[in-house]
């Protein structure tokens, strides 16, 4: 179970890394079919190239041969004809006709055989005519092609360079004219070339592997189209194995960021900031006792907080949480609002019987907690004489405004306790300036009873404070007889709070009103704070 449990947790970095490989091979595919695009357009224009300089080379060997303003076959428009031939790289020979009767050529000379050409495989709408393969027409056993205007016919070989007959693997074209009635020639595998649509280009936006790219010339009246037909990332397993590399990476780091914020809203600072919202917030009680006849004459109500695994969190951890997000007023007014409920039948059924609730300056100061205090004591009927306000002494370092709200709730009827005494500013000044009900002695002072003679002395220092100011003891932490003991024989009145007397427990696990000792042996170990 553990195991799964834990695969769970890194299931979303799992599911982030195989959807970022699935979106990487999606992109990568694009890049794919982007730089097979640059790949079919450089082929395109390669082909483009040799054919416009082909055919440039051919008009301009007939317009030469056709104003050079010899006599047509004479010895001079023979030589004139040989010239044109030697100029251009790319035809084999250039002739004379007559209807469709050769007379002469540069290569034969004149031909007394006068052979015919047949009719011409196509006419283009500026007259120019084109032959596509004869054999045996000018030299036997030769393959020409042939491009004619007016009286004079140019015969070019129909052999091309090595690099467009035979493309790289997937590549395919076809050259033709711009009307695409006349194809010069096709390279590639056949069914490579079948896949061609001429003038077809595709969309950069269209992704798969067959890629096709048509362009035409502007000097001559020459098209080509080409096409790729193994446009794929599976193809480039370099590509490939970059793109799942960086897929998965990426694709992980977003799942572990996810479950990181996942994390991050069930730790203690989301959990605490629901609870404070949402009302999340649970109240337990400890019984206070007055040592002299161990009667509970009230209980301290203390937040509690569970994660989202039922486990409790330390008020230690999860008070200064609530109190740095702004939310501790929140708890607050959860903690008085439980407390009331739950402690009214106790506090109506007994006026011994006292609520003790934690306050921080914050809420001291904040005159809104001072209406719904009032208000929630009103609407339950709890005497507000029977509710203990606790600030902590650490607390008061702004004396005056909090001497000032302290009054108002003195005024208003509830007893006001100085929490965790001694720790702070204990002074006989300092507490002249408050008007308080009780000083709770800290519970590093109690431990320090019966085992360290300085916080012995400080205990008994903070006792005689009180009496001299005629204000209440209460004693944090008593955890055996011995300090209780002690307690009750330097302050009579003394009222104790620990584990000796019961450990902080929902209310309907409250006991009696009566607390008995327990053994030294039978208290629990000390841990947190109750």
């Amino acid at each position: 179970m553990q195991t799964l449990q834990r695969l769970a947790r890194w299931l979303p970095v799992l599911a982030g890394a195989i959807a970022g490989m699935l979106i990487m091979l999606v992109v990568g595919q694009i890049v794919q079919t982007r730089i097979d695009d640059f790949r079919l357009r450089a082929y395109v224009q390669d082909i483009m190239g040799f054919m416009s300089d082909a055919s440039v080379s051919s008009r301009d060997a007939l317009q030469s041969a056709m104003y050079s303003g010899a006599v047509p076959c004479t010895d001079e428009d023979i030589l004139a004809l040989r010239r044109v031939a030697m100029r251009s790289p790319y035809f084999h020979d250039i002739a004379r006709v007559h209807g469709s009767h050769l007379l002469c050529s540069a290569v034969a000379g004149r031909m007394a055989s006068a052979p015919e050409l047949p009719p011409p495989s196509h006419e283009t709408r500026n007259g120019l005519k084109l032959w596509h393969t004869l054999t045996g027409i000018v030299t036997p056993g030769v393959r020409v092609n042939a491009v004619g205007l007016g009286d004079v016919v140019v015969f070019s070989p129909p052999v091309l360079p090595d690099r467009l007959v035979t493309p790289a693997r997937g590549f395919a074209s076809v050259a033709s004219t711009s009307d695409m009635r006349f194809q010069f020639w096709r390279a590639g595998l056949f069914d490579d070339q079948q896949r061609i649509r001429p003038g077809e280009t595709s969309r950069w936006l269209d992704v798969g592997v067959v890629r096709r790219y048509s362009a035409c010339s502007n000097r001559a009246d020459v098209c080509a189209s080409a096409v790729y037909v193994s446009s794929s990332l599976a193809g480039n397993p370099t590509g490939l194995a970059l793109a799942l590399a960086i897929g998965g990476l990426a694709g992980g780091s977003v799942g572990l960021s996810w479950r990181a914020r996942r994390r991050y809203r069930t730790s203690i600072d989301w959990v605490t900031q629901q609870a404070a919202e949402a009302g999340g917030i649970h109240v337990v009680y400890q019984p206070l006792v007055r040592l002299s006849d161990r009667k509970m004459v009230g209980v301290e109500a203390l937040a509690r907080l569970n994660d989202n695994s039922g486990a409790p969190i330390s008020p230690d951890m999860f008070i200064p949480i609530a109190e740095r997000r702004g939310v501790l007023g929140l708890i607050t007014r959860q903690v008085v609002r439980r407390a009331l409920i739950e402690m009214h039948g106790r506090a109506l059924a007994d006026p011994e019987f006292h609520i003790s609730i934690n306050l921080a300056a914050a809420d001291v100061v904040d005159r809104s907690f001072h209406t719904y205090l009032n208000h929630m004591a009103a609407s339950l009927r709890v005497p507000r004489a029977q509710i203990a306000l606790e600030i902590t002494e650490r607390s008061t370092d702004n004396m005056k405004r909090l001497r000032e709200a302290l009054d108002r709730l003195r005024a208003d009827g509830y007893q006001i306790h100085i929490d965790d005494f001694g720790t702070g500013f204990s002074n006989l000044a300092y507490l002249s300036t408050l008007n308080v009900d009780a000083l709770k002695i800290d519970r590093m002072f109690t431990h320090a009873i019966g085992s360290d003679a300085v916080g012995s002395a400080i205990v008994d220092q903070i006792c005689k404070m009180a009496a001299l100011l005629e204000v209440d003891v209460i004693v944090e932490g008593i955890e055996t007889q011995a300090q209780a003991d002690y307690m009750l024989a330097l302050s009579p009145r003394a009222i104790g709070q620990g584990w000796l007397f019961g450990k902080a427990v929902p209310a309907d696990a409250l006991g009696s009103g009566v607390a008995g000792a327990r053994a030294p042996e039978a208290v629990d170990a000390p841990g947190e704070r109750a």
